[in-house]
């Protein structure tokens, strides 16, 4: 157990002074706060990055930093569906950033700091110059081994500083390149690798592979499983063909389905003559347009979320991709989906699949889970859970999945299929659809990038269990939450709470945080608290609870008798017919010591002794009144509001008095000004007529 030094003691002691109830949790390898939650400050300052800075910098000394605004660069403020703002600083160490160590601060609607979420790596103590070159660190990853064949550079080398995920910091050359690696089942594979070179020696440190896939298998074929339907496509006049892609969607994004015809991208989008669909080699296609459109208005209308990258990005999906390739992935610009061998999996076209993988995008530019360990497994385990919300059910792939060892790729509902997941033969038991559901039988290889694949069944096991309640190895969930609230939870966790290095149990922590973020109001909050707490605890994360009892009172009737009292107020007399007891949320008591309404069992109200509850749930539903928060737009909006614009962007255009989005539309009003504010500012006339598009969607002009 860490114990804080004296000056984090000190700072400690004075902010309990607004909030005696402060809850801290403590990286015991750092010695810094993984979380702070509480009434950390009540902050005058209304723009939220300069009130989190102002917070970081009063209580450095918490956080073991010296100098806040030399080792935090501010990254994004967020506010949430409840108009929580939460700011993301990134660290930096002498004008580098630290990979994997961020900070959010937490801000309420009433401007109260009310905790903070991250990984920070304090005291760092080295040198800031390299002693190898970019090219020679670039020369070290393409030498690096044989699974990584045939690499091309995929973005220009970047000096960082390495923290997180080794023992000692590294000055190093962040390197990514485009190669290949091995799936589980020894078959190569399209690989995004993340090198780490030691900026010193031109040791490679550390390295993972960022394709983000789900089950690694081999395979082709052609099916389709959507049916019949009507899907948006555009005509090209120029060429005379339909194109699929949708431009119906409700922002500027776009959904673009290309066919790869068994090759990988680049690849043209899919077309046809007639705009009739129906080859059956065109199933694959139809499939991937139409499930991308499906996962883009579930996260528009449940979440708000333009895109995934919230910012209205065009969607860009590869379809019949490589022969035989019983896979699919993100690799941080768009989604590839394999045809399958039609031994283990038919085209991996399906919903759950599709959306699984979308969702690796939308982790990309939120918490951005590192794909290696438990974060790895992590990233995997939210991808499968909001493609079981968007599908319906617990099982994943199993329109595509041919196996007969398992009823699909991945069972969320019991993720060891009865018990047949093989601890001592893990590759194998992963590859046949079975999984652990509990730390007990966590993979810790080398493997999988580390297990990210097989130990995400452990995470899925507990959102499965948050959703609908039961037991698990003797743990009784209180009461599940339904599918509804668990999506909420999970986006808000993911969004607001997870950061690059988050694990299993700090993933246990933000679902706990969102609670309170959106549901501390909810009659229903101690059971859920408790529900979550066990469900985490079901698994083998934290210590299971006693489930709260939750008081109130059904609608038993009175009988016309003049002897009842009945509330609201002692004196009142029942009348002749019968009085009905109404049901209520909690047990609200009336200023009447006691009401007793028959049948039994009695319910007794405080202050008489022997209070008396039946066990919930509540007998009225509770629908949360959480609605998408969309901002009333006028052309005195801020300019920030410009979706994708960015903080430091809006700086430039502020600087020349460019306040509001009616200033944008002046100063962008024909392409001479537009060609002018390129040049000013250094921005792309491409990038800024494309803000004065969406300036003119936010503001109803265009559709």
């Amino acid at each position: 157990m860490y114990e804080p030094v004296k000056k984090q003691k000190d700072v400690l002691e004075n902010l309990r002074k607004t909030d005696p109830n402060i809850e801290i949790k403590w990286d015991e390898k750092t010695g810094s706060p993984l979380r702070v939650k509480g009434i950390l400050a009540r902050s005058g300052q209304k723009d939220p990055g300069n009130a989190a800075m102002e917070f970081m910098d009063a209580n450095k000394e918490l956080f073991l930093l010296n100098s806040v605004q030399k080792e935090m660069l501010l990254k994004k403020v967020y506010t949430d569906r409840i108009g929580i703002r939460h700011v993301r600083m990134q660290q930096i160490y002498k004008e580098l950033p630290v990979f994997g160590s961020e900070i959010i601060v937490h801000i309420d609607s009433n401007d109260n700091i009310k905790g903070t979420t991250g990984k920070l790596a304090p005291n760092l103590d080295l040198p800031d110059k390299p002693k190898i070159t970019d090219e020679q660190a670039i020369k070290a990853v393409l030498s690096d081994d044989r699974n990584n064949s045939r690499p091309r550079l995929h973005a220009e080398p970047t000096l960082i500083v390495l923290s997180q995920f080794v023992e000692e910091p590294h000055l190093v050359w962040h390197v990514t390149v485009n190669g290949t690696d091995k799936d589980l089942g020894g078959d190569e594979t399209p690989a995004k690798w993340e090198y780490f070179v030691d900026a010193l020696t031109g040791k490679i440190v550390w390295k993972y592979n960022n394709e983000q896939t789900h089950t690694r298998t081999t395979g082709s074929g052609i099916g389709r499983y959507a049916g019949a339907m009507t899907i948006n496509t555009l005509h090209d006049h120029g060429t005379a063909k339909y194109l699929l892609e949708d431009q119906w969607v409700p922002s500027t994004a776009r959904i673009i389905t290309h066919d790869a015809d068994g090759g990988y991208p680049p690849a043209a989008i899919s077309e046809d003559d007639n705009n009739n669909w129906s080859a059956a080699t065109q199933g694959p296609d139809v499939d991937c347009h139409l499930y991308t459109r499906m996962v883009y208005d579930y996260f528009f209308t449940v979440h708000g979320r333009d895109s995934y990258d919230d910012a209205g990005a065009d969607m860009h999906i590869y379809a019949n991709c490589g022969v035989n390739w019983n896979n699919a992935s993100w690799n941080g610009s768009y989604v590839k989906i394999g045809n399958g061998d039609g031994i283990r999996y038919d085209p991996l076209c399906a919903l759950d699949i599709i959306a699984h993988e979308w969702t690796h995008a939308v982790t990309g530019y939120t918490a951005d889970l590192v794909y290696s360990n438990e974060s790895g497994a992590l990233n995997e385990s939210m991808s499968d859970v909001f493609a079981a919300l968007i599908t319906g059910n617990w099982l994943f792939g199993e329109d595509a999945w041919l196996l007969a060892s398992a009823p699909a790729s991945r069972n969320m509902e019991d993720p060891t299929n009865g018990g047949l997941y093989d601890p001592a033969n893990p590759i194998d038991s992963v590859l046949a659809g079975h999984q652990p559901d509990h730390m007990t039988d966590k993979y810790v290889g080398f493997s999988d990038n580390g297990g990210v694949h097989i130990n995400s069944g452990i995470m899925n096991k507990a959102a499965y269990l948050i959703a609908t309640g039961g037991t698990h190895r003797g743990i009784r969930i209180c009461e599940g939450l339904g599918r509804d609230v668990l999506g909420i939870l999970y986006y808000q966790a993911l969004t607001t709470h997870l950061v690059l290095s988050s694990d299993f149990s700090d993933m246990r922590d933000a679902v706990l945080d969102s609670l309170d973020d959106l549901y501390a109001a909810n009659p229903h909050y101690s059971r859920w608290r408790a529900s979550i707490i066990n469900a985490f605890a079901a698994v083998g994360i934290g210590t299971a609870v006693i489930c709260p009892l939750i008081c109130w009172i059904a609608p038993f009737i009175c009988p016309p008798s003049p002897h009842i009292i009945c509330p609201p107020a002692p004196g009142f007399v029942c009348p002749p017919s019968p009085y009905i007891c109404p049901p209520a949320p909690d047990l609200l008591c009336p200023p009447s010591p006691m009401i007793v309404c028959p049948p039994s069992p009695y319910i007794s109200c405080p202050p008489s002794p022997g209070l008396s509850c039946l066990p919930g749930p509540d007998p009225l539903p509770y629908i949360p009144d959480i609605r998408v928060r969309l901002p009333e737009i006028t052309l005195k909006t801020d300019l920030i509001e410009i979706s994708g614009i960015g903080h430091e962007t809006a700086v430039l255009f502020k600087g020349r008095s460019i306040l509001t989005l009616g200033d944008f539309l002046k100063a962008t009003e024909n392409p001479k000004k537009i060609t002018e504010l390129s040049h000013a500012l250094g921005i792309s006339e491409a990038k800024i007529h494309d803000w004065r598009k969406k300036t003119l969607v936010m503001i109803g002009e265009i559709k």
